[in-house]
């Protein structure tokens, strides 16, 4: 039985959650902010809004390829020496892409940016692991994740307003200096330890081998297609002011509407993701397609656009709990050390496509009303995909019961009690 910890120890642990809560925050602030200040950037650099969209992509892409690379490479790495490394390069990006004076320069700052953002996460969930007892890491982990969601409701808009009040530059330049200023606590948070051994690490080239998994193929794709449904809000400012209608500063409040919707979903997903990991994926995602068809659809009428933006982010942060959860069930007794990351670069592999899909949409001179549509059927494929992978599931599960029709015996209640187990175990 577990000891209960001392108030003093409680504090303290509770003091560190905040801590990576904060950098959690700044780390999801710094990637999405970016939604909310195309315009200006486009504007100021002299590029065509599709190209500064690829400022979204070439963020993901980093991400996707960074994130394993360094998880691979650095597990032998001091711990403090790799997470001040990577904080410092963090703020090294934000500078480069403050004071850029050319679009590819501050898009060099962006890649820099995200190459530091591919490992930091993962760093994170790992001291909050540490600095909690083991019946409680769940709850330390969700406790950080939860600076993401505050970067969706409270740092897009305000870094949007703050970008729209002074310049575009103002943002990038707040980020580095808010990232500076966490990096001595969460310094002081992480063991002055190595990394893994020698033989851990040769290991680890091993844990590849589940990328073959079938079921790790299907889920990782359904989240990429899932991330990519978000070319919407990619061009979300644009498609609010020059296709529905609002004023730039009504479009501050509206992101943080999207973002309490956000919030809201998550918290609704991670109920039904109880309920049945491959149900919640399946219906979350079906409600993801449905409100992005009818928000581009009712871009004419302000309040019923409003609703469908609201619904649109609590489908879309819906999905996160079930495809997350999915993962870790599948993969967890073979490679846990890759499946956040193999997690997140999924995600950001649908970001980046989604980037990419909405700018040739605008480009071929489509109106931005289009890019929901787009994303609905987007959504509709990854639908498709969890369809297919709950019959699948329910036909493994089949045949995995034993025979009960053959030899009718008193015990023939008992697959239904089986079923409700396996049931509960996906």
């Amino acid at each position: 039985m577990h000891t209960p910890q001392n108030p003093s120890a409680e504090r303290g642990s509770g003091w560190a959650l905040t801590v990576l809560t904060l950098c959690a925050f700044t780390l999801g602030t710094g990637e999405i902010m970016i939604a909310g200040l195309l315009p200006e950037i486009a504007d100021d650099a002299g590029v065509s809004l599709s190209t500064a969209g690829l400022l979204v992509s070439s963020f993901a892409l980093t991400v996707v390829i960074g994130g394993p690379v360094l998880a691979l490479t650095t597990g032998r790495a001091r711990r403090r020496r790799l997470l001040i490394a990577l904080m410092l390069t963090y703020v090294l990006g934000n500078v480069i892409s403050a004071v850029a004076p050319s679009f590819w320069l501050l898009a060099t700052g962006r890649i820099v940016a995200a190459l530091a953002h591919s490992a930091l996460m993962p760093l994170f969930f790992g001291i909050a692991a540490d600095v909690v007892p083991p019946d409680k890491r769940g709850m330390a982990v969700a406790r950080v994740s939860l600076g993401f969601s505050l970067a969706m409701i409270a740092g897009l808009p305000i870094g949007t307003a703050l970008g729209q009040w002074l310049s575009w530059h103002a943002t990038f330049w707040a980020i580095a200096a808010l990232t500076l200023a966490a990096t001595v606590p969460v310094a002081a948070l992480a063991p002055d330890t190595p990394g893994i051994s020698e033989a851990e690490d040769q290991g680890r080239l091993r844990e590849l081998r589940v990328l073959g998994d079938r079921r790790v193929q299907v889920v990782t794709g359904i989240t990429a297609l899932a991330a990519a449904s978000f070319t919407a809000y990619t061009y979300v400012t644009p498609l609010l002011t020059d296709t529905v209608g609002f004023g730039e500063s009504t479009v501050t409040v509206l992101l943080l509407l999207f973002g309490i919707g956000g919030t809201v979903g998550n918290l609704i997903g991670g109920r039904l993701t109880d309920r049945s990991v491959l149900g919640a994926i399946a219906l979350s995602v079906a409600a993801l397609a449905v409100s992005l068809l009818l928000l581009g659809a009712s871009t004419g009428v302000k309040v019923v656009a409003v609703a469908f933006l609201f619904l649109f982010g609590a489908a879309y942060y819906a999905v996160i709990p079930a495809v997350n959860t999915r993962l870790l069930n599948v993969d967890s007794r073979q490679a846990r050390t890759l499946a956040l990351t193999v997690q997140s670069s999924a995600f950001n592999l649908g970001t980046a496509l989604g980037g990419w899909l909405g700018g040739r949409v605008i480009a071929e001179g489509a109106g931005l009303r289009w890019l929901p549509v787009v994303g609905s059927l987007v959504a509709l494929a990854a639908l498709l995909l969890a369809v297919g992978e709950v019959r699948g599931e329910r036909r493994r599960t089949a045949a995995r019961e034993p025979a009960v029709h053959s030899v009718p015996t008193p015990s023939a209640p008992a697959p239904v009690a089986g079923e409700q187990a396996s049931r509960s175990t996906h």
